[in-house]
């Protein structure tokens, strides 16, 4: 009996089919799903090390512009991810004949409020990185060329956004066909290139403020191949132009596959690059042991002695006696810090006006 049983057991499993996520040559939906839960994953990796480097490694750091636009940026994108991710959004990667006309509908709608946080995603984070620019170099010429960046992005978003939102006049895109649109692939051609030489002017604006700067040239290589991580988010927006026809074939939601990843790329890389150029701090302190160059509890001051004469009393008293730091003579002390750079203290004569020298006036604030 109990052979038979077997028997019909195995029978019974040959002719049950799988139970779980399968992929298909008319179902790539479920890479979609996984590709955009691993960069949305990584994406708040990312933005947890630009935290920790901004707050943690170097002190008396403020919330400031930087972080509000990075963080807009983030869940802007995040908004876009879950476009992919609920029922409505099953439909891309799929054959045009396995969805129904009402699940064709509540995907476009999906997809539409998806672009909306697409454009405001890139925007976003294009901008936090020019007001990290910004705080970077104290110049008024790069300042200037900062601001003019600036303009042109905050142009670029906007165009872009209300052009996105109104491209069917007040009617939505997944509404009848004869509804009257903007050429939507001239439209998505545009964004793309203009995305495009926004995103290398991006990696050419860190260069002209970073280049002048005294420092050796394997530290300066090494600073602006971070801000140079940008060159992704170009190869995964040069691939989305590329598949970009494909959104308009009538198997649009299984042909336009590779364009939906494209697109999820290009956020992530985006998004990335605006963080990527703090690993710089963050690698550096890991090489100082964890110790931040604006740490104030790792900063010590010592006296310098006079070449001719004799030796200051007041240095050696302090000595001696114990007496209060804050009771010193600052003038001719000299600060030993764990950064790269050494700063001494200017006395003028008025009081206040004391500046660092070197390149700490660049690179105090990052």
């Amino acid at each position: 009996m109990f052979p038979a049983v077997r028997r019909a057991s195995e029978a019974a499993a040959q002719t049950t089919p799988s139970v779980g996520i399968v992929v298909t040559e008319s179902n790539m939906n479920p890479i979609i799903q996984m590709t955009t839960w691993l960069l949305l994953a990584l994406t708040s990796l990312m933005l947890g090390f630009r935290f920790l480097t901004k707050f943690y490694l170097k002190t008396n750091q403020r919330f400031g512009w930087e972080e509000v636009l990075i963080t807009a940026a983030f869940l802007a994108g995040l908004g876009e991810s879950v476009t992919f991710l609920v029922p409505e959004g099953e439909i891309f990667g799929k054959e045009r004949s396995d969805i129904s006309d009402a699940e064709l509908t509540a995907g476009l709608k999906v997809q539409y409020a998806g672009e909306l946080l697409y454009v405001l995603a890139l925007g976003l984070a294009k901008l936090s990185v020019c007001a990290g620019l910004t705080a970077l170099s104290p110049e008024t010429g790069h300042r200037r060329l900062t601001g003019v960046f600036v303009i042109a992005v905050i142009i670029w978003s906007l165009v872009a956004f209300i052009g996105t939102a109104f491209q069917c006049g007040g009617h939505g895109p997944w509404e009848n066909p004869g509804v009257k649109c903007l050429d939507r692939h001239a439209f998505l051609e545009y964004v793309a290139i203009t995305n495009i030489l926004t995103d290398v002017a991006l990696i050419t604006l860190p260069a002209a403020v970073i280049y002048p700067l005294k420092m050796s040239v394997r530290t300066r290589i090494t600073v602006l191949s971070f801000f140079s991580v940008r060159v992704l988010a170009i190869v995964a927006a040069i691939c989305q132009l590329v598949y970009l026809p494909r959104l308009f074939e009538d198997d649009f939601t299984l042909r336009g596959f590779p364009y939906y990843l494209s697109m999820q790329f290009v956020q992530f890389s985006s998004i990335s690059a605006a963080c990527a150029a703090y690993f710089w701090p963050f690698l550096r302190s890991l090489r100082s042991g964890l110790i931040s160059a604006d740490n104030r509890a790792f900063t010590s001051e010592y006296a310098l002695s006079k070449l001719r004469g004799t030796p200051r009393n007041g240095a050696n008293g302090d000595l001696v006696s114990g007496s209060s730091s804050k009771n010193r003579d600052r003038s001719n002390y000299i600060k030993i810090t764990t950064d790269n750079t050494v700063t001494t203290s200017i006395r003028s004569q008025e009081p206040g006006t004391d500046k660092p020298l070197g390149t700490e006036g660049y690179m105090k604030d990052w």
